[in-house]
């Protein structure tokens, strides 16, 4: 008999903008499909986005990772959980998972809450922080305190299940209302347009792919010493290869790592590989994951 495929993504399933995400991803890349309930189910549900690496890692998974917001940036727990990674392998060879794709997700948070209560009555507005951080316009208008949790999905069951936040309203996804049978009272609250960034993550027996728009993330760390990063980083420019961002995440002791994401065209994939092997002289440790296609929904 095969083998389960197991899939994980920040729940509760059917609930939450990375369910969206890895449902589109797996549709494009051949992962497996969530399948939430019955002896065929094979859904590892996480409760906070920083807990899909881990997951994925023990549980040798397919899965999804916000990684950044248009409106808020970067998010933290993610990159720094890559940067985690120089910690436990010491080069691609020993981790047991590459990124096979990416997706840039339009997302629309509506405000919700349970039947008969009107936006009146709201006495605060549950969301993760990235969603308050993108809907503050509303949350002034409003004018009510709001709590900031790991899990917009997780705030619409919260609303709908605990008595306790029984005159509360979520920001989440329309799937979390419909759901749990809660009321919208506003539709499209984000202050601008609202979009996510998700990995599509696999184990390493999963295939890879490129077209013609793809991206790379490099972790890595460097000597301590003056110019250590430029040298690094002038690897990439040698090869005329956009480097997009660049971020430190500090480890202690004054250390930091570095997380850098690189375009690669179809046509620069051997120009990368050249920039790599230069890289690799200028740095103490890396892990590289790509080239992936990035494709936007």
């Amino acid at each position: 008999m095969k083998k389960m495929e197991k899939v994980t993504f920040l729940g509760p399933a059917g609930a939450t903008f990375s369910h969206r995400a890895y449902t589109v991803l797996a549709e494009r890349f051949g992962t497996p499909p969530t399948i939430c309930d019955g002896p065929n189910a094979n859904y590892i549900e996480t409760t906070a986005n920083r807990n899909i690496l881990p997951t994925i890692i023990e549980h040798n998974c397919f899965g999804a990772i916000a990684m950044e917001t248009l409106a808020q940036g970067r998010i933290d727990d993610a990159l720094e959980g890559f940067t985690r990674l120089l910690g436990m392998y010491r080069n691609n060879t020993e981790c047991p998972f590459h990124i096979i794709g990416s997706i840039q997700l339009e997302i629309c948070f509506c405000l919700m809450a349970r039947s008969g209560i009107g936006l009146m009555s709201v006495r605060k507005i549950i969301a993760h922080p990235k969603a308050l951080g993108a809907c503050k316009k509303l949350i002034t208008t409003i004018d009510v305190p709001t709590l900031g949790i790991m899990s917009n999905g997780e705030a619409a069951r919260m609303i709908a299940e605990d008595e306790e936040y029984a005159m509360c309203a979520a920001l989440a996804p329309r799937s979390a209302a419909n759901k749990y049978g809660l009321d919208v009272l506003i539709d499209q609250c984000e202050d601008e347009r609202a979009i996510t960034t998700f990995f599509l993550i696999a184990p390493k027996t999963h295939p890879m792919v490129t077209q013609k728009r793809n991206r790379v993330l490099v972790v890595f760390s460097i000597p301590h010493i003056a110019g250590s990063l430029v040298r690094a980083l002038l690897a990439f420019d040698k090869e005329e290869l956009n480097l997009i961002q660049i971020h430190s995440v500090h480890v202690g002791n004054h250390t930091y790592h570095f997380a850098a994401e690189l375009e690669v065209a179809s046509n620069q994939v051997d120009s990368f590989r050249r920039a790599l092997c230069e890289f690799e002289k200028h740095v103490d440790q890396y892990l590289s994951f790509g080239p992936f296609a990035v494709v936007s929904h």
